[in-house]
């Protein structure tokens, strides 16, 4: 199996509101990567491609960035010029650095489809794609480039056909996270790593 191109949904009684968004977060991670040192790499991941491939606005959207060695550690001027620091962490054992992200900062979005969202910008320590792919949750593992095609990973598209958020690795605490994720995708089953399934036939209440 390989990775799954992403069409977004329009047919339902957000209407266009998800293409409108996808193309408003594209301008602002093209340009991002536009004041970025040169080799830099961005993408939009997580929520916001999610939820537009299911057919709803997002809440805010996560852009996903590192720049290369030559650029050296320090946080780039456009990115301290354009948002705020961000220290708020998910809960107990889920913190930044086990997900591969160095800082994280924000900014509100006041006109467009976006408004009244923020734009996270998430410096992450090794390339974005490889950061995303490790995303202890299966429905997040869905990124969009700046040419704005979306992409998901095969544990993405298992988890959207089968309507399941599937816990990928047991690196980090998800529950924090999937307590946000859950009332809202309300159709979607959880299945934790460790669970084995049926118990044997004679085990059986």
């Amino acid at each position: 199996m390989s990775d799954v191109r992403i069409k977004i949904k329009t047919n339902l009684s957000t209407g266009m509101l998800p293409n409108a968004q996808r193309i408003a977060a594209k301008r602002h991670l093209r340009e991002l990567l536009a004041n970025l040192p040169k080799g830099s790499t961005a993408y939009i991941a997580g929520g916001a491609p999610r939820d537009w491939h299911h057919g709803w606005g997002c809440r805010d959207v996560d852009i996903f960035y590192t720049t290369p060695e030559s650029a050296g550690e320090a946080i780039p001027q456009y990115v301290l010029d354009k948002a705020k620091p961000v220290f708020q962490q998910y809960g107990k054992g889920y913190y930044y650095d086990l997900q591969g992200i160095k800082s994280v900062h924000e900014y509100p979005v006041h006109q467009g489809s976006l408004r009244h969202r923020k734009i996270q910008l998430i410096r992450t320590t090794s390339n974005p794609e490889t950061v995303i792919r490790m995303f202890p949750i299966n429905m997040s593992q869905i990124w969009m480039n700046s040419s704005g095609k979306i992409t998901g990973s095969v544990e993405y598209k298992w988890g959207y056909n089968n309507k399941t958020m599937l816990e990928c690795n047991g690196t980090q605490w998800v529950y924090p996270y999937i307590r946000k994720l859950l009332p809202r995708y309300n159709e979607y089953m959880f299945m934790p790593k460790g669970w084995q399934g049926r118990r044997a036939t004679e085990e059986q209440l």
